[in-house]
């Protein structure tokens, strides 16, 4: 298995384990499902022995728990651990829906690559390197595009691979720095998101021989859904460039698309209202008037 255990089992989310070693609140066990921050995501909330877990680091390929309080049990104790399933499944979410908008970008921004990713509470933001120009209408494109991605239902799948082989394959969006949560022993972890559904049908019918065009497949530690419908209400934000030839896209997920999409129809309604026209004729009228 390449990568940590979270990744490779993102739905496990109770677990019973012994403890390795303490150090004050540092705590290391036998096995452990929490998510440790790396690739843009942050770590995983959740309890060892109902001590609220603060933190987790990846420290020498192995996850130490910072707990908010120093524990009463020993090493070689045996701890029942649970995960805040909210808070992993929003990161679950918010990075696979990173991906569906990295596969939105290779078609819609000219020489677009990856560059980075940040999931926070409220955003999540992708970073690419191009010296492209993102207008509003590429933006809007953007959320059409993610959004049908999510309604296709596409399944979404990872496994690991040989270096070598996945630098020979063209459609992997593959760094070795910027994914080196997704690299162990000469192995790298990939995640895709599959080809269209009619697609897939076609494959099925046609015999393996038949080319598959996925969406996106990407170098990647982070955690996953199984399914793009997993993933729920998508909306772009806005783009901005925090640094010469790099843009920045950033998107809500979950609740704060919910929000942000009730803000922008109540902005509608009201130009609607004020302007006296259909939604289809607000850009004409405001540019007449």
């Amino acid at each position: 298995m390449t990568g940590q255990r979270a990744a490779a089992e993102p739905y496990a989310t109770r677990f019973e384990t012994e403890v390795t070693s303490i150090d004050g609140r540092r705590v290391w066990l036998e096995r452990s499902h929490f998510y440790a921050a790396s690739s843009g995501q942050p770590a995983d909330r959740g309890t060892v022995a109902d001590i609220d877990v603060v933190d987790v680091e990846l420290v020498g390929g192995e996850s130490v728990h910072v707990l908010a309080e120093e524990p009463s049990f020993r090493v070689g104790h045996r701890v029942l651990c649970s995960i805040d399933w909210a808070f992993r499944m929003y990161c679950m979410r918010a990075h696979t829906a990173s991906h569906v908008l990295i596969g939105a970008t290779r078609r819609l921004v000219a020489d677009g690559s990856y560059a980075g990713l940040e999931i926070a509470p409220e955003t999540v933001r992708v970073d690419l390197e191009t010296d492209a120009i993102v207008d509003d209408e590429t933006l809007i494109e953007l959320d059409g595009a993610v959004n049908r991605v999510i309604w296709e239902s596409r399944p979404v799948s990872w496994d690991d691979m040989p270096i070598a082989a996945a630098r020979e394959r063209d459609e992997i969006a593959f760094d070795a720095c910027a994914d080196a949560g997704a690299i162990e022993s000469g192995r790298v972890r990939v995640v895709t998101i599959e080809d269209e559904p009619d697609s897939r049908n076609e494959t099925r019918l046609s015999g393996p021989t038949r080319p598959t065009n996925p969406w996106d497949v990407t170098a990647c530690g982070g955690t996953h859904v199984r399914n793009t419908r997993e993933i729920g209400p998508v909306t772009v934000l806005g783009c901005s460039r925090p640094a010469e030839g790099v843009i920045r896209i950033e998107f809500a997920v979950g609740p704060q698309a919910i929000s942000r999409r009730l803000a922008e129809k109540r902005a509608a309604f009201a130009a609607t209202s004020a302007l006296d026209v259909d939604l289809e004729a607000v850009g004409d009228e405001l540019e007449r008037v």
